[in-house]
């Protein structure tokens, strides 16, 4: 089963309701399910069935027959990260981050170090606990280095807390993992161009 399926996005522009690492260029993984091959309560649909479902019904907009489609597969299996996840998506897009929060708690007892739930958790904490938010995306960042984008906000995140060298190793790391991230890096954070001592002619 393809799972290219783009439901939608928070904040990198990347993040896949199938279980695809979030802000990162690498292939999107299968998603793995404890039961994949059996049947859901003696019915036709597989959880594999029922993902594919929700993810389609949320591109198309139909947030609560998503939700509906994935509470299903959680009735079939109750630890399934990707249901959780696109559970805590959709409470998220609709600004109900206590509840996207929970979600995602559910689909990191299911597997600590994924990635997707961690970093849309720390996105949903960043106003009310932003000590927990930092903490988080240092996790995400030691789990895969090349989150550009975790840098930056991990970045945003130091430098409000007052952490200005950190802050600033933050920055240098989402700079130089992605150039057009720069703009978005407060002005004092920026690399200066590099002046070469120009040698004057004929020396």
């Amino acid at each position: 089963m393809s799972m290219r399926q783009i439901f939608g996005s928070l904040a990198c522009g990347a993040v896949l309701l199938t279980g695809v690492t979030a802000c990162s260029d690498k292939p999107a993984e299968k998603p793995q399910t404890n039961n994949a091959g059996n049947k859901t309560n003696g019915g036709a649909e597989t959880p594999e069935d029922l993902l594919k479902l929700g993810v389609e019904q949320g591109q198309a907009g139909n947030f609560d027959a998503a939700k509906a489609t994935f509470e299903k597969l959680l009735d079939a299996e109750a630890d399934n990260k990707f249901a959780w996840f696109n559970l805590g998506y959709i409470a998220q897009s609709r600004n109900q981050s206590a509840e996207a929060v929970s979600a995602y708690d559910k689909a990191l007892a299911a597997d600590a170090n994924y990635k997707p739930a961690l970093y849309n958790k720390a996105i949903a904490l960043e106003g009310k606990a932003p000590t927990t938010s930092i903490d988080i995306y240092r996790k995400v960042v030691s789990i895969d280095d090349k989150s550009s984008t975790a840098y930056l906000r991990l970045g945003m995140l130091l430098s409000q807390s007052g952490e200005d060298t950190a802050a600033r190793d933050a920055f240098k790391a989402a700079i130089r993992l992605d150039k057009e991230l720069t703009s978005a890096v407060p002005a004092k954070y920026r690399p200066t161009p590099t002046s070469r001592s120009s040698t004057p002619a004929g020396r």
